[in-house]
């Protein structure tokens, strides 16, 4: 075994096919950690659907196919909702069990948006529970705002603990700490709308609007949708703002309700949500002051797959970005192309 790049690897001698091939340990030692870390630097968007669909992803110094360091979770996504763990109490007492379950429930009605959740199983990664807690109080969960904790108040511990494991509440503590925007879906990238009111409600939230249609039962072609939105976010290409509480709001739980924010994605499902909106199902368009701008791209095939969608969604964004009609920079979840400003400060 050896640790390089702060994660644990197996090597083996296979009998007849030798594995060193290179005339010094010091290169292979070189060429591995290349690897690893080539390997590992992933962001959410990296990993399979189904991870993705749930959203939260191994946590571990471990070398495995679904696990990232925590310095690489840090590193490709600026809000980040972490759980303490150990897999031995799970089902085994209910009070922790339900913060467990609360835990995912909340984090899979965030899949597809700006907070990315990790999950750290202290059964093999306890020196990652001590950067942060007690160990002996887990199960826990912290928010962390571009690698820093953010600090929470007694009004949140004690709705928390009033409702342990409550999802509604612990979206509320989510939003209430990372956003001044009060609306529900404060921390989405993308929302999806039924009924020509609501899109055109959804319309006048936005400065810009990334808007695509499709059927209300075709589950694939929503998430894909959504999933194509949220890689274009994560890799800069569409900046997109989580604005911070002031230290007003926050210390009184008020903030913005009803402002416009300056860009979105949105995505009407069935043929209500069309009627006076300019928009044919199955294409995508982008809206400026609630007026289409661009003519309309086809998402792809009957259901096309993310990668249709991230084409045509990103044909869209470059329409209108080099325009001018969106902001030029952005807080997406993870690697930015350009950025104004320093860094995030700290909160705790």
């Amino acid at each position: 075994w050896l640790k390089i790049s702060g994660r644990l690897l197996c090597f083996r001698h296979v009998v007849g096919a030798p594995f060193i091939a290179m005339p010094r340990a010091a290169s292979l030692l070189a060429f591995v950690a290349w690897s690893l870390d080539a390997a590992v630097a992933r962001g959410v968007v990296d990993f399979p659907k189904d991870v993705r669909q749930r959203n939260v992803v191994r946590v571990s110094e471990l070398a495995c196919d679904d696990c990232v360091t925590l310095d690489t979770l840090y590193k490709t996504n600026n809000l980040v909702f972490l759980l303490f763990y150990e897999r031995a109490l799970v089902g085994k007492h209910h009070y922790k069990a339900s913060i467990i379950d609360g835990f995912h429930a909340a984090c899979a009605e965030l899949r597809w948006s700006h907070v990315v959740c990790g999950a750290v199983d202290m059964v093999d990664d306890k020196a990652y529970a001590q950067r942060y807690i007690d160990p002996k109080t887990a199960p826990a969960h912290i928010v962390v705002r571009g690698g820093q904790p953010v600090a929470i108040q007694k009004r949140h511990l004690e709705r928390l603990m009033a409702k342990p494991g409550d999802k509604e509440t612990i979206l509320w503590h989510l939003r209430d700490l990372l956003t001044s925007d009060r609306s529900p879906n404060a921390l989405d990238i993308s929302l999806e709308v039924g009924g020509a009111e609501a899109f055109a409600r959804a319309l006048r939230s936005y400065r810009v609007v990334i808007a695509g249609a499709v059927d209300r039962d075709d589950e694939e072609s929503r998430d894909a949708f959504r999933a194509a939105a949220q890689r274009l976010v994560f890799s800069g290409e569409v900046p997109m703002k989580v604005e911070p509480p002031s230290s007003s709001s926050a210390k009184k739980g008020k903030g913005a309700l009803h402002a416009q924010k300056d860009i979105g994605f949105v995505l009407a499902l069935g043929s209500k949500a069309l009627a006076g909106s300019n928009l044919t199902k199955g294409a995508a368009a982008a809206f400026v002051g609630g007026k289409r701008q661009t003519e309309e791209v086809q998402l792809g095939t009957k259901k096309p797959s993310e990668a249709a969608m991230l084409e045509a969604l990103r044909s869209v964004a470059l329409l209108v970005l080099q325009a001018g009609a969106a902001p030029a920079v952005g807080e997406g979840g993870g690697k930015k192309r350009k950025r104004k400003g320093k860094g995030a400060t700290r909160e705790l």
